[in-house]
């Protein structure tokens, strides 16, 4: 995965945005139970930022970078493979956090800020000649690289993408 793959990646959040756009504030915050569209985006959104805001930290320090164990990537394929049957595991605190009101425009703006910014940064750590160093630590999975790390960007947007899809049907 590389830079390309997150332009592609950036193609389908923006076409969900623009499928969404049509909806009322009241129908994006709208839940019976578990979280609303907003919310739903607010958080895929929050990790990407907050895990990319690790990657910069992490990478100021490239001697202490290590390899991806192999091991990783079994994780990734069992903790994939369960979210995908619909096992539901907590994210971490942070991700769990929303603002009172979650602007649609606004966080639209917010991740394609982030998302230019993550392109930028793949493209730093292939200068540096890190990408294939471990600088992101997953919860579940634990340290895995750049390429697993948007690998899991993709998981996660789907996976997400899928509730909002469901949530979308009840309105």
């Amino acid at each position: 995965m590389n830079n390309s793959t997150l332009k592609g990646f950036e193609k389908e959040r923006v076409a969900l945005f623009e499928n969404l756009s049509n909806l009322t504030q009241a129908q994006l915050s709208y839940s019976k139970k578990g979280w609303s569209i907003n919310e739903i985006l607010y958080h895929v959104w929050l990790a990407e930022e907050s895990s990319q805001k690790y990657i910069r930290t992490k990478t100021k320090y490239p001697e202490t970078l290590l390899k991806v164990k192999s091991s990783v990537y079994l994780k990734m394929f069992l903790v994939t493979t369960f979210l995908s049957l619909g096992f539901k595991v907590k994210g971490p605190q942070i991700t769990q956090m929303f603002p009172k009101k979650i602007d649609l425009k606004n966080l639209n703006t917010k991740w394609a800020i982030s998302r230019q910014s993550f392109d930028s940064l793949i493209t730093e750590l292939k200068e540096k000649k890190i990408h294939d160093k471990a600088v992101f630590k997953h919860p579940l999975i634990g340290r895995i690289d750049i390429k697993l790390t948007l690998a899991f960007y993709k998981f996660h947007f789907k996976h997400h993408q899928k509730q909002i899809n469901a949530l979308k049907k009840q309105l």
